[in-house]
């Protein structure tokens, strides 16, 4: 039953998402949430044995939010940035109190403690964002980071790697193809 019950959330979520993507496209980025492929391909190098603190940009409906959440350890903690509103009432039915959901815009990061995180998972769709825009939020996001810190975020083009590259230095390249369109995963590490 329980497994039913999370398989009819994720299909309404999935028509949340497309609703909403359809409505703002610009701030969406895709037209459907990213896949559970995408997602473990993402995170599988972040250690959730010890207790860290995460910064997620772009949280959507939560599929990267659950799944980090269900690997973290219990005095871990997990701050997840959406500014939809469709997307934030669905991060609203996640009952956990290590998420702290911030509903509003990114631009609003330099607000939070400097050398605090110790990965920035970001779903931004950069793309469609100003340069000076991305280039305050790199430098927020490297406020943020640890000394040894962690900025993943991912692309369904190359448009940004050579960018992220000066801004981090350390840039590793990753491609997923199961995903829907298929996406690269940047890596950099502080």
């Amino acid at each position: 039953m329980a497994d039913l019950c999370q398989k009819m959330t994720s299909r309404m979520n999935n028509v949340k998402y497309a609703i909403a993507a359809v409505k703002s496209f610009k701030n969406v980025g895709s037209m459907v949430p990213s896949s559970s492929f995408l997602v473990k391909k993402i995170i599988k190098d972040i250690d959730f044995d010890h207790e860290i603190a995460i910064l997620e940009l772009g949280a959507g409906t939560g599929v990267i939010t659950r799944e980090v959440l269900s690997r973290m350890s219990d005095n871990s903690v997990l701050y997840s940035y959406e500014n939809n509103s469709t997307f934030i009432d669905s991060l609203k039915n996640i009952h956990d109190d290590r998420l702290i959901i911030k509903a509003e815009n990114v631009s609003n990061l330099n607000l939070l403690k400097d050398d605090y995180f110790d990965v920035v998972i970001s779903s931004l769709p950069l793309a469609n964002m100003a340069k000076g825009f991305k280039n305050k939020i790199y430098k927020d996001i490297k406020a943020k980071l640890k000394d040894t810190g962690v900025y993943l975020q991912y692309q369904y083009l190359l448009f940004d790697y050579n960018r992220i590259g000066k801004s981090f230095g350390n840039c590793k390249l990753e491609f997923c193809l199961l995903n829907m369109p298929p996406a690269f995963i940047y890596r950099t590490k502080m």
